[in-house]
């Protein structure tokens, strides 16, 4: 499981919204007096998105900055998921949200100034989410990070999750490809054709409609996965689907079925993220394919697939509980880089009920 690149975001007008120091037709906060949270304009951008994630290193704080600036004068980002509070004219809370093509918001839990509560941040999330009519909300917080976790959980109907782990692999470059295919040509997947226990059969060689099939079969990997298994199993899986055919980055030719046999066992989803990487976006078994080695095998070829198009990292996450799946990607050679705090809403009714249960 990987959290995508930014990607853009479908236009959400947000009203001012004025917060006040009593409860009062659900409009609240424990600040000293009146808040006022908005989108920023172009020239608070920047000012905006330090703050939100000054809890970062200086180096890590201006490699995030740069990106999500760069990101947003290449238009690959709006202004619709950052908020700002401001009292008496001055930056107290900043937060930035992503709608992702899974059909879910993620965002980074709400930065204020000393003294302001992050619950008045909170509705303008909601009215976010919501428009977006997003499944769920899903919340990243450093380990290192200090907010106020029972007031996140209890005001916002959040529930701790689990911790995901960020990995990477370095993948040496191809020397035989170099010059065979430019950075953005799809070279000839030369590694499905190896012979092996698994055929990798990617959706381009189907002219015919596999939505259904593709559909099925995901939902038959979800089934007893050890992978953030409450998100996993709540996803409505024929939105995330076509919410990743319809992002940019999608291509038909890097979704794999995997097949024993000829019958259909699992699927391989990767993401050419970017000509500096790939994304190991999700990879699956049915439950009568587990347990055979056949993780180790699909994770070598991915290896193989990002070498073929000459991107040089391949990144995913991972539930730190899934202890099998850590194992299967440390052994094939990657590294831990980061590790965050997950924490849930769900938005969809029949969802696993909002416990306001910290993460310790």
């Amino acid at each position: 499981m990987v959290i995508p690149a930014v990607n853009g975001m479908n236009a959400c007008p947000l009203r001012t919204l004025r917060f006040f120091a009593v409860k009062k037709e659900n409009i609240f906060t424990n600040t000293p007096s009146m808040l006022e949270i908005t989108n920023p304009d172009e020239a608070e951008l920047e000012s905006t998105l330090q703050f939100a994630f000054q809890h970062l290193s200086p180096s890590d704080l201006a490699l995030q900055v740069g990106t999500m600036m760069r990101q947003y004068h290449s238009g690959q980002m709006n202004l619709q998921g950052v908020f700002q509070a401001k009292h008496e004219n001055t930056l107290v809370g900043a937060m930035y949200a992503q709608s992702r093509p899974d059909s879910s918001v993620m965002f980074w839990i709400p930065a204020m100034a000393k003294g302001f509560s992050l619950e008045p941040m909170l509705e303008p999330l909601e009215q976010f989410c919501r428009s977006q009519n997003a499944f769920a909300a899903i919340a990243l917080a450093d380990r290192e990070q200090s907010f106020d976790e029972r007031t996140f959980c209890s005001a916002g109907q959040f529930r701790f999750l689990s911790d995901m782990i960020h990995l990477v692999a370095d993948i040496p470059p191809n020397e035989a490809l170099l010059n065979e295919a430019p950075p953005n040509e799809a070279p000839s997947n030369k590694a499905a054709e190896k012979p092996s226990r698994l055929q990798f059969v990617p959706l381009s060689d189907y002219a015919g409609d596999i939505s259904d099939r593709l559909t099925r079969l995901v939902k038959e990997t979800y089934r007893h996965t050890l992978d953030f298994p409450d998100l996993m199993q709540t996803a409505p899986v024929e939105q995330v689907l076509q919410g990743y055919k319809t992002n940019a980055l999608y291509r038909p030719e890097l979704w794999f079925f995997l097949q024993k046999e000829g019958t259909d066992v699992g699927v391989l989803l990767l993401t050419d993220a970017s000509l500096e990487q790939f994304e190991l976006t999700y990879m699956g078994l049915i439950e009568s394919a587990r347990r055979q080695g056949s993780s180790r095998e699909i994770v070598r070829f991915a290896k193989e697939i990002t070498s073929e198009w000459n991107r040089p990292l391949l990144l995913t996450s991972v539930d730190a509980n899934n202890i099998p799946a850590c194992q299967t990607y440390l052994s094939q050679g990657f590294k831990a880089w980061d590790r965050k705090k997950v924490y849930v809403r769900f938005f969809t009714e029949g969802t696993p009920s909002a416990r306001n249960t910290s993460g310790g």
